[in-house]
């Protein structure tokens, strides 16, 4: 079924048996990260993004229904070939390039200037909902449970950490403190917020 763009009309759907060209996935997204830094989400539009890539504006509503989702997965997108990061054994130095690696992506340019651009839609229009992963995805969720598990494993961590609200806590602090708060240079909020996490998570007797 086809779904209403952003301007109420509805997208035609693929052509059956047509793949789309790879190419121009590339080239769209290529262009949308481009004019997301020099341009900024605001001034950023279908017909720019289409203009920039070379291809025509329904070429991309039939990839994607509006804006918002183009940036979202310009920005956000991961690459199939990403690995994790690696580890040490140690758990608090894990913990830190971790911690640290989320306020580098805040950081990035183009993740900075489409985040903003994206909440400020899903605020005016409580019906958009971006169809790609989350802002970090379940890929990223996993790779910090089990970094938690690993620190359990090792004594540092108490076992019934809870995951998914550490995974909250984390990347609601590395965001504001990246892209909203922005007085801490990367190397203090990786201590403040690294410190903070291994006093409400550290195993019982390693006080």
């Amino acid at each position: 079924m086809s779904a209403p763009n952003r301007e109420g009309t509805t997208d035609p759907e693929p052509v059956r048996g047509r793949p789309r060209d790879p190419r121009t996935d590339s080239a769209i997204m290529a262009a949308t990260r481009r004019l997301l830094t020099d341009v900024g989400y605001d001034q950023v539009s279908m017909e720019s993004i289409a203009r920039a890539a070379g291809v025509s504006r329904p070429t991309v509503y039939r990839r994607w229904p509006s804006k918002a989702h183009v940036v979202f997965e310009a920005a956000f997108g991961t690459d199939a070939g990403t690995t994790g990061l690696p580890r040490s054994g140690d758990f608090e130095v894990d913990l830190r390039e971790f911690v640290r690696g989320a306020v580098a992506f805040w950081r990035e340019p183009v993740v900075e200037a489409a985040t903003m651009g994206i909440l400020a839609e899903r605020h005016r229009d409580s019906e958009l909902h971006i169809r790609t992963q989350q802002l970090l995805d379940d890929r990223i969720r996993g790779e910090l449970a089990d970094l938690v598990r690993a620190g359990a494993t090792q004594g540092v961590v108490r076992a019934d950490v809870d995951t998914d609200t550490l995974f909250n806590v984390l990347v609601g602090t590395t965001f504001y403190g990246a892209l909203v708060d922005g007085r801490d240079d990367t190397d203090r909020l990786v201590d403040t917020l690294c410190s903070l996490i291994m006093q409400g998570a550290q195993a019982r007797g390693k006080e």
